[in-house]
């Protein structure tokens, strides 16, 4: 069985897929807002799995597989697919792969990069270039595993400029879902930086000659100040999928779903009222 959280609700059902990095508390004002009209309940990738190990991972279709799987388990059809950046191009995955599981696919900041871009990645990966050019592969590798308190790590990760748009209290949840405690007080990451490392390497996958056979309703909410999902793609998109909803929330960047939950839950709602 593919472990997840039930963040409870009424309505029809809503599965949320959570990007590299953060767990699926992280996104707790989001996915309890998404309740009052939605069950909401979110999956946990193979990072969260108890003994997982990233050795061998090629590409992230292991967990195109897993979200499908999840789908199948739970005895549903006809779900709200919603994902964040690797949720995002998981959750895209499985519904042009099984598109009668989805009623509607939401993607939030997706991994979508522009044709020529990902061609340019390709090649970097292709090399054994990809842990020397991906500044998140960097970043990961140095990422500090243990901190004596949960004080300690919200003020160190205050200061970081990837989390300078997230409310204190929306940092303190994120802090809250990524950790737990140690035998000794002291707390530690429960996604394994290994995990970061192996995901940001081996994706994302090449969906673009696929997507303009979506059959789902499709929305997709970017942050203004995304470095992920850019205007170039967003065009490219709306080429190959000219009903797709694009929605740029201003003043948000790639973690828009923690900066502005009420507001991307707000879209969210909007969106499926007309898509009901």
């Amino acid at each position: 069985m593919i472990p997840f959280s039930d963040f409870g609700g009424s309505g029809p059902p809503l599965f949320f897929a959570h990007a590299n990095g953060y767990p699926p508390g992280a996104y707790h004002s989001l996915l309890t807002a998404l309740t009052s009209n939605s069950h909401v309940r979110a999956i946990q990738f193979r990072p969260l799995w108890p003994d997982s190990q990233p050795d061998g991972l090629r590409d992230w279709y292991p967990f195109v597989e897993d979200v499908i799987q999840w789908v199948d388990e739970q005895h549903e059809s006809e779900v709200i697919g919603v994902g964040h950046s690797l949720g995002s191009i998981t959750t895209l995955a499985a519904a042009l792969r099984r598109p009668e599981l989805f009623r509607a696919v939401v993607l939030l900041d997706p991994v979508l990069l522009h044709p020529r871009l990902l061609w340019v990645w390709n090649i970097f990966r292709a090399v054994g270039l990809a842990h020397r050019v991906h500044p998140l592969i960097r970043s990961a590798k140095r990422r500090r595993r243990v901190f004596a308190h949960p004080a300690a790590m919200f003020t160190q990760y205050r200061c970081a400029p990837v989390f300078g748009r997230l409310s204190d209290t929306a940092l303190q949840t994120y802090i809250g879902a990524l950790t737990r405690p140690r035998a000794d007080g002291q707390i530690e990451l429960a996604y394994a930086p290994e995990w970061e490392v192996a995901i940001y390497a081996s994706g994302p996958p090449n969906l673009w000659g696929q997507l303009a056979q979506l059959r789902p309703p499709l929305l997709i909410i970017r942050g203004e100040q995304s470095d992920t999902f850019q205007p170039s793609a967003m065009r490219q998109v709306l080429a190959r999928l000219p009903q797709a909803h694009i929605i740029t929330v201003p003043g948000t960047g790639h973690l828009v779903p923690m900066e502005q939950p009420e507001e991307v839950a707000r879209l969210i709602c909007e969106f499926l009222e007309r898509h009901r």
